[in-house]
């Protein structure tokens, strides 16, 4: 479905966090990591070693709970001088299976604001993971009818999301992107000539954090999904 009295061909979204709750599970699942690890050294130096860990490993288990799992195996290891037990080793494993079979637990009013823009435009899922997780977490989630095109990808740039839109035959400036993260779902869009859409959740990933607001007039940041559809119907007005 497009409006042709609508300048957006596609609104697109992120899934973690922006559809449904997923840094919450790797917040606790870290707590649990630094309760192990606690004989061994304090929290903060914990998180220092495993944010160090997962940023060497992204390039090689991409992003998602199994990599995840794994540079806390290798945390734990590093941290402990070789000293952790192979009982501790099974709790961080289990702690990632756990994860991996936790309830997918949906944003509010996400089902409706999805029905209410599909009327209108085309819906992207654009995410970024691990392709069994990700598509897992999809199909739990049940709103996988309501997007046009699901993207599973490894990594989100200004190459990805030029490469998406090229094949859906869309402009950059028709898309507008909405997403959790600054530098993954909106700066990559925003330097090809879409609209970036920030809607915070309540804690980010290491890995997502930024010190600046892109300075641009396609840029945009709502509290919830519920002020996207009037969000396009103002950029439409001012069109």
């Amino acid at each position: 479905m497009n409006d042709p009295y609508t300048r957006f061909k596609a609104i697109a979204f992120d899934a973690d966090d922006t559809l449904w709750h997923t840094e919450n599970l790797f917040q606790d699942t870290q707590n649990k990591l630094a309760s192990i690890l606690e004989r061994y050294a304090p929290r903060e130096l914990v998180d220092e070693k495993l944010y160090e860990t997962e940023k060497k490993n992204v390039e090689l288990f991409g992003f998602g709970i199994k990599g995840f799992t794994l540079s806390m195996v290798e945390t734990a290891i590093e941290i402990s001088d070789g000293l952790i037990t192979a009982y501790d080793i099974h709790a961080i494993i289990m702690q990632g299976k756990e994860m991996l079979s936790a309830p997918l637990v949906l944003m509010p009013n996400v089902e409706d604001v999805l029905t209410a823009l599909g009327r209108r435009h085309n819906l992207y899922l654009i995410t970024k993971g691990d392709m069994l997780d990700q598509n897992n977490k999809i199909e739990q989630s049940g709103l996988r009818h309501h997007f046009d095109i699901t993207e599973i990808v490894s990594h989100k740039d200004s190459v990805t999301y030029q490469d998406i839109f090229k094949r859906m035959n869309v402009r950059p400036s028709e898309v507008m992107m909405i997403g959790n993260s600054v530098p993954s779902d909106v700066i990559p869009v925003i330097d090809i000539g879409g609209y970036g859409v920030h809607i915070p959740y309540e804690t980010t990933a290491i890995h997502e954090q930024y010190k600046n607001d892109p300075t641009s007039d396609l840029f945009f940041r709502l509290n919830s999904i519920l002020g996207v559809p009037a969000l396009i119907r103002a950029i439409d007005g001012n069109s």
